[in-house]
Order: C-alpha cells, then structure tokens, then sequence
C-alpha cells in the first residue's frame, strides 16, 4: 500500500508525519509549498474544471476582508499559485502513484483541487477532519461533515442494536479562544433558547448553510423570533472566529437576546432548545438528550435526531410546540453510539494514541481489501 499526505499548515504536518511514521507502508508526504514541479502538471491545469473551488475561496475572503485592494490582490494570488499547487500534487501522483491521497478536511481550496486532481487520476482521497463528538477524530473516505459517509436513513439507527454498557461522553472539550474576546457578565434566564454563532468563513457556513448568509443574518432571524416567542435567546460567540467583529450587535441586544460568554456546555445543559445552523455544538447538545433545531446542512440533520427548518416560520412553529416535542432518547443514543464506537476515530488528532494509530490502519486495510483493483498500484 502507498499513501501520499498532503498537508499545508503545520498541525496537519505534525499530524500526518506522525502516521507516516507510524505505518509499515510505502510513503510521501506532500507540504506545500512544495518546489516539486512538472511541465505537464503545469500544463494539466488547463484540463481542471476549478470555477466552484474558485467561487468557494473567493467567498471566504469576501467574509474575511473588507479591504478591497486586500481581497483583490490575494484573488489574483491564488490565481497565478493554481498552476503551481496543480503542477506539485500531479507530478506527485503520477510519479509515487499513491492508493490513497491523504488530506485534512478536503474542502479548503488546496486540499479541494488535490482532491480533484486524484479523483481524475482514480486515487483515492482519506478526508480527516476535527471529532463530531469530545475526543474523537474523523476520518472518511467521501468526505467531511455534510459530505461524510454517515447513514442518513434514519431507519438505520431505528433497527441498529447497541450494548447497554457503551458509555458517551458526558464531559465536553473546552475550545480555547483564538482571539480576544468580549466578556459578558450576564447571568442565565430560568428558560433559555441557546444559539452557538460559528465561524464566518468556515466551510460550513461558506458551502453548507444555504439560506442564512452569516451570523448577523441569523441575529437578524433571532430578532424576529424574539418578537414572536415569549422566551430569551442566549448567544455565545465561536472562541475560533478571528475575524468577526459582533460590536453593533452587542449595543442591540436586550432582555430578550442575550450574549453571553459562559462554558458551553453549561450554555447547552440548562437551555430549553438549541438552534444552529450546523455546529458540532448541536452533537454535543445530543448528547445530554436536548432539543435540536438545524438550520443548515449537516449529516445529523435527520428528522427524528433533530428538528429541521428552512425559514424562520418554521422555527416559530418548532419553539411555539416545543413543550409537545418529544424527544426521542433511545433514538438519540443508538445515533452517537454508531458515532462513538463506529465511525469516529478514538482520540484527538493533537495526541494521537496507540488504539487511534491502530484503528487509521485497520480501517486503510480494510478499504484497500476493498478497492477496485485499478487503484491498487502495488
């Protein structure tokens, strides 16, 4: 078996160098920028159809920036560093011809045209990507939160038997904030619906969140409902956003919507319901049986795990019934077990242990057993 990593930031260097090292097989690993370079990779840019990747990354700056000489200049960057980027993972792929082609989350714009570049070439892609759940870490061969391989018939969870003695996490990780942010001293309301903002320009937001454009968009629905609902919706800014600045939204907040900067699960635990959009927040909340309500694409949003909505009337509907809104724990257990103990890696990716060393490979080997055999080049 060959595998070739692709990383471009440093974490997912020292990650991947960790499982190069730690597999008893052929391997390359591919840090760009690299100075690998091929004339006919250059060449074979010309044959990539790159115009969604574009508009995908284009939109992310757009979130990022507000200068527009900033936006135009890194625009035009990634324009002339394309043939560069296409020209080393091609001469990488033709010449180690790899089984698999290893990349962290797939949908960043480096990551999205390797990936393109081996699906063309039959290579398959290993996507990895933060845990869904605390301490885990996710690896699969389609893709990544909305584009993962998890079963999305909800039957399959109805009928999927589970040990009584497989315990979840009832402890979340507290995520550590990137950038300063605004303390608020506010104290809980008695009945609260809890609202995670996320990251702007993340890729959930940028490809998965189809009708609300970004955090001040969905404040503006929260208002709304606020006017609708007799009952307070806390806010907790995402600690990984570096970017947003949400000062004209704090000078707008009332009795009604709240901000606040206590630990999450706290937030989670003592909330009547939860909305997001797709936030990891809405797995953890599941995991203390809450009330869901999912805004925007995402594996785990599956009528009978969570609520759905796709307009703000349909919130209202949701929070107008929500004392009749059963949730269905049973269900919900047999949903995070299958993503505990099945799909999930053990472990966070940041210090890897030996069981999640050992179940990366097991599940390499068995999806090589499983290969077309034109993608077994050894």
């Amino acid at each position: 078996m060959k595998l070739l990593f692709f990383s471009v930031t440093k974490h997912q260097y020292r990650y991947f160098e960790t499982l190069k090292k730690s597999f008893n097989y052929t391997s390359k690993h591919l840090f760009f920028p690299s100075f690998s370079f091929s004339l006919k990779g250059f060449r074979y840019t010309k044959q990539l159809v790159l115009t969604d990747i574009f508009a995908i990354k284009f939109k992310e700056i757009d979130c990022k920036y507000t200068n527009p000489v900033t936006k135009f200049f890194y625009k035009l960057l990634l324009k002339l560093q394309t043939p560069w980027i296409v020209s080393s993972v091609y001469s990488q792929l033709k010449v180690f011809k790899p089984d698999y082609l290893i990349v962290w989350n797939g949908k960043k714009f480096h990551q999205a045209i390797a990936v393109e570049i081996a699906k063309n070439l039959h290579i398959q892609p290993v996507f990895f990507e933060n845990g869904v759940l605390p301490n885990t870490t996710t690896m699969d061969f389609k893709g990544v939160n909305a584009s993962n391989s998890v079963p999305r018939d909800i039957s399959f969870f109805v009928h999927l038997q589970v040990k009584e003695d497989q315990q979840l996490p009832q402890t979340l990780q507290v995520r550590e904030s990137k950038a300063k942010k605004k303390t608020f001293d506010t104290s809980l309301p008695e009945r609260y619906i809890f609202i995670p903002f996320q990251v702007a320009y993340d890729t959930q937001i940028i490809q998965h969140s189809p009708w609300i454009k970004d955090m001040f968009e969905l404040y503006d629905i929260i208002e709304w409902l606020s006017t609708q609902i007799n009952i307070p919706f806390v806010i907790k800014e995402h600690p990984s956003d570096r970017v947003s600045d949400y000062t004209p939204l704090y000078t707008k907040a009332n009795k009604n919507i709240i901000f606040s900067s206590q630990n999450t699960q706290e937030l989670i635990e003592n909330a009547a319901c939860i909305i997001t959009i797709n936030s990891s927040v809405a797995m953890e909340s599941l995991l203390f049986a809450k009330r869901v309500i999912v805004l925007g694409e995402a594996f785990f949003a599956i009528n009978g795990i969570v609520k759905t909505a796709k307009s703000k009337e349909e919130i209202k509907t949701y929070l107008e019934t929500m004392d009749m809104w059963l949730v269905d724990g049973k269900l919900i257990k047999r949903f995070l077990t299958y993503l505990y103990y099945d799909y999930l890696i053990p472990g966070d990716w940041r210090n890897p242990s030996q069981e999640h060393l050992d179940q990366i490979d097991i599940r390499l080997k068995k999806q090589y057993d499983a290969l077309p055999h034109k993608f077994q080049q050894t």
